[in-house]
């Protein structure tokens, strides 16, 4: 391998995962703001709205790695990652909703509605998957291009 080649790899193995976190971050923080804007509340302030994502960053960021979903392997092969993508978020929703519980003060459990849990964990699988999905559309026909240009 190249010079060259080995410092595209690099680049690459950094850039994927950042994409993947920023992608992800969003999904997270898009719930908040759907979220906040159905129930009237201002998405523009920030500080109830970090307060209302931080339990879903946190948890989101902490238990998804374990299930691989950020590996190369896994994140551009659909049939490996969204077995994982739906049971780690389910996890990681659920985790959230008992730190938001937490967070808030609040009674485990018992402390948060189950209707906001169910729309937590639909809300967040459905968008993550999409983008993910689309993510590895995206990978893949890159790949497939600069193949093409190899020929």
């Amino acid at each position: 391998m190249s010079q060259i080649e080995s410092e595209s790899q690099e680049q690459k193995s950094f850039i994927q995962p950042a994409i993947l976190i920023a992608g992800d971050l969003l999904v997270l923080l898009s719930f908040v703001w759907v979220g906040r804007s159905s129930h009237s509340l201002s998405v523009a302030d920030i500080g109830a709205s970090f307060f209302t994502a931080l339990p879903f960053i946190i948890s989101w960021f902490a238990i998804t790695p374990w299930f691989g979903i950020y590996r190369q392997d896994v994140c551009q092969n659909w049939r490996s990652l969204v077995p994982r993508l739906l049971l780690a978020g389910v996890v990681a929703v659920l985790a959230a909703v008992v730190l938001r519980a937490l967070f808030l003060g609040r009674p485990v459990p018992g402390g948060i509605m189950p209707t906001f849990t169910m729309i937590a964990v639909i809300y967040i699988g459905l968008v993550v998957v999409i983008w993910r999905l689309g993510y590895i559309w995206w990978v893949n026909r890159k790949a497939k291009r600069l193949e093409g240009a190899e020929l």
